[in-house]
């Protein structure tokens, strides 16, 4: 046993050093060029990587807008490009590994995309349409694809929540969805516009997913109509409630809606806080609705919700074993370098007897709060979080954004991961210089700037790799963005206890 834990310790130490985790994969190519990563768009028009899922073969999706030309005007659709492992588009899925949905998206919200796995290797394919009433007049509803692991459609379905009493008022935005496959439910957030100038709403939809068919319809055991709202409106001061993120709690049967809401408060009254909604799945009922506007008053109290996964904690209660439900919170911060500048964020809130509340034990400190920051060219960033993921063996966490600075007056901005211990710590075995960090410019150097997003990240159920989704402009075009990057989970864990 002694020379077999050698061999196995000399092995990491070998490959720890010549591997550097966070960096780009450079097997993965599509134009024979060993980068690691695809770009892809037409000249004059442009293109977006919005959402990006990996299924159970390792096959890579990636959803967004494109612009196409007709009869001489650029008119706007959807893309779902499927990659295999090695960075080829896969031609076995659609016209040489994409396929075009024509239903067009709403132009007001064509990053906001959600791609969720369901059964099989199936697809749930969300994101806002545009629906116009008559000539302009013209809102966003939300519309579903759901896809067979061939590509080809099962069903679709679009919801519209229409609350805000004239066209103009009546905008309704994906935000996220999230696949329960023991209840053949699909859940869906969305951000809803009400009637006054800034009044938006959080949105849940729920869709029932045929068993046997296929065919989707709104739930109405969840309510007469399949949809409900929640809200912290602040009167005539602001009434934006903006939703992000959507989990399923599967302890207490519920489904918890995050995001972002204006309530004024902080020491300047302009206090934006990361908020909730907790709904019942059997029958709709708001079960809770918390936000962070009791934390104590600060210079800078803007929060931004970004991203959730739902966590289950064992506690031991005096040798009694209990389960716990918890919420890990991905979120844009106020930095903690130069006051004007944002971070990346964590924080865990966990249900007590009664209610959600802030973790502490979770991050470095007692606050329950994590927080980021990047530097790029020796310069403080604003550095914002788009999305996260909980790795599959449930002990590190990934967060993907998008670090951005000024360079004598040309705005710069490139992608960004930072990766963390279950706890919230920073995993100082992985990134650059072992710092948790890692920093990637995908995008050509052109005329004294990188301009480029991060706004999806997944991971290979199989391998652990990396993969986000974003955009990039060459100068003249946006173009989508595929990425890889080394991920190896043996080398993955800080030891912390």
């Amino acid at each position: 046993m002694k020379k077999v834990t050698f061999l196995i310790l000399a092995l990491v130490a070998f490959q720890s050093k010549a591997i550097d985790l966070g960096s780009l994969d450079t097997t993965f190519s599509n134009d024979g060029v060993s980068d690691g990563w695809d770009i892809t768009g037409e000249p004059g028009f442009h293109r977006y990587g919005s959402a990006v899922l990996v299924d159970s073969q390792g096959r890579v999706y990636v959803a967004g807008t494109f612009d196409y030309e007709v009869n001489g005007y650029t008119e706007k659709a959807v893309h779902l490009d499927r990659y295999l492992a090695n960075g080829q588009p896969d031609a076995s899925f659609g016209t040489s590994g994409t396929k075009n949905f024509y239903i067009p998206p709403a132009a007001t919200n064509q990053f906001e995309y959600s791609l969720v796995l369901g059964p099989s290797d199936s697809i749930f394919l969300g994101y806002s349409r545009l629906y116009c009433v008559t000539g302009n007049e013209c809102h966003s509803d939300i519309r579903v694809y759901y896809l067979d692991s061939t590509g080809n459609e099962i069903d679709s379905i679009t919801i519209p929540f229409d609350l805000g009493g004239t066209w103009d008022r009546n905008d309704d935005n994906i935000s996220d969805m999230v696949y329960i496959p023991t209840l053949n439910r699909l859940a869906i957030a969305a951000e809803v516009e009400r009637g006054g100038a800034n009044d938006t709403d959080f949105g849940v939809a729920v869709v029932v997913v045929d068993g046997t068919t296929g065919a989707l319809s709104l739930d109405t055991a969840f309510s007469a109509d399949g949809k409900e709202v929640c809200y912290f409106d602040q009167g005539a001061t602001n009434d934006t409630d903006r939703a992000r993120a959507i989990v399923y709690n599967w302890l207490q049967g519920s489904v918890v809606v995050g995001g972002t809401v204006f309530e004024g408060n902080g020491i300047g009254g302009d206090g934006t806080n990361l908020a909730f909604c907790e709904f019942s799945l059997s029958d709709g009922n708001l079960l809770r609705k918390w936000s962070t506007q009791t934390d104590p008053d600060v210079a800078d109290e803007r929060e931004y919700l970004s991203d959730m996964v739902y966590v289950v904690d064992a506690v031991d209660n005096g040798g009694i074993i209990t389960l716990t439900s918890g919420i890990i919170v991905a979120a844009t911060l106020p930095g903690a370098g130069d006051v004007q500048m944002t971070d990346f964020g964590l924080t865990k809130f966990t249900l007590g007897a009664t209610n959600w509340e802030r973790n502490p034990d979770f991050g470095p400190d007692s606050t329950g709060i994590v927080t980021t920051n990047f530097n790029w060219f020796f310069t403080d960033t604003d550095d914002y979080v788009s999305e996260m993921i909980l790795e599959s063996e449930g002990s590190t966490i990934l967060l993907a954004g998008t670090a951005n600075w000024d360079n004598q007056g040309f705005p710069n901005s490139v992608s960004v991961l930072a990766r963390y211990t279950y706890s919230g710590i920073l995993d100082t075995n992985w990134g650059i210089g072992k710092s948790g960090k890692a920093v990637s410019p995908l995008s050509p150097y052109l005329s004294g700037k990188y301009w480029e997003s991060a706004e999806s990240i997944a991971v290979d159920p199989n391998t652990e790799e990396i993969y986000i989704a974003g955009w990039s402009y060459d100068g003249l075009n946006f173009k989508s963005i595929i990425a890889n990057f080394i991920n190896d989970q043996i080398f993955g864990d800080n030891f912390d206890f």
